[in-house]
């Protein structure tokens, strides 16, 4: 028979267990709302921190993880709260990389490593971000009481959050993916209307002009200015043509800080294309 201390002890396990999957709930329902990894990535800290009443929460994305790189702008920065490292300094630091890691008393280089520029937390927790096998980096949340993560603590919750936002961003980079391949497609599919619809005036434009050559002397001064304008058609001729090779979607930077297509990247003109970080 239960003791009343029983009972209440079993309350107070059932209630500890409502608040946890009300905040798992909490989460889940950000995760599942359309995002794109930037964006996601942008208010995620903030969420998980107003949740769990975090005091710092960080991400720290793989940099050996090639499709992180949609979560980086053209400038390679990151989302606030966000920075890349290494699986294997990571590996080096935490030593297990397929369970939460839990420390109340972190040393410099660890709080910097995972809060870097950050005031050092009392407690931290590192959960490793895994989806299909595939890792993605961390989730790290750091706390001022000293009790909030310690070794030995249960982490079958903090499983259960790493595994919802892991889902979550790959999620996001799934989503990501895809509207990147719409918009090549819709730079593919608009770059053949334009070339079909300036090819047909363009060569009755040359063909005009070579019948006004030859109706001029050599000596005429009107014929030197029309061959000039023939070279220039010609120019627009080879602009057509490589906007008509253009089969994925590259850009560089241009005036006033925006970014147009780059006619010979895209054409898959790798002699012309400028080397990354030059």
């Amino acid at each position: 028979m239960l003791t009343p201390a029983d009972l209440d002890e079993l309350l107070t396990q059932a209630r500890r267990n409502q608040e946890i999957q009300s905040r798992l709930d909490q989460v889940e329902e950000f995760l599942l709302a359309p995002h794109e990894p930037d964006s996601l990535l942008a208010r995620l800290s903030q969420v998980v921190a107003s949740i769990y009443h975090l005091d710092q929460v960080t991400v720290a994305l793989l940099a050996d993880n090639r499709r992180l790189d949609a979560v980086f702008g053209p400038d390679g920065e990151a989302p606030a709260g966000c920075f890349l490292r290494r699986r294997k300094e990571m590996r080096l630091i935490l030593g297990d990389l397929e369970r939460p890691f839990l420390e109340d008393r972190p040393g410099r280089d660890l709080a910097e490593f995972f809060f870097p520029g950050a005031e050092r937390p009392a407690s931290l927790a590192v959960l490793p971000l895994w989806v299909s096998g595939e890792m993605l980096g961390s989730l790290n949340l750091g706390a001022n009481s000293g009790r909030r993560y310690r070794r030995g603590l249960d982490t079958h919750f903090l499983e259960r959050l790493g595994a919802k936002v892991a889902f979550g961003l790959n999620g996001a980079l799934l989503l990501g993916r895809a509207r990147r391949m719409e918009q090549r497609q819709a730079v593919v599919e608009m770059a053949g209307a334009a070339c079909h619809e300036l090819a047909q005036p363009l060569a009755t434009l040359e063909l005009g002009l070579e019948k006004l050559r030859r109706m001029m002397g050599p000596d005429d001064q009107r014929a030197q200015d029309i061959t000039g304008l023939m070279t220039q058609v010609e120019r627009l001729g080879e602009m057509i043509k490589k906007i008509s090779e253009v089969n994925e979607y590259v850009t560089r930077p241009y005036a006033q800080g925006l970014r147009i297509v780059d006619l010979s990247a895209a054409g898959g003109d790798d002699g012309l294309r400028e080397p990354k970080g030059g």
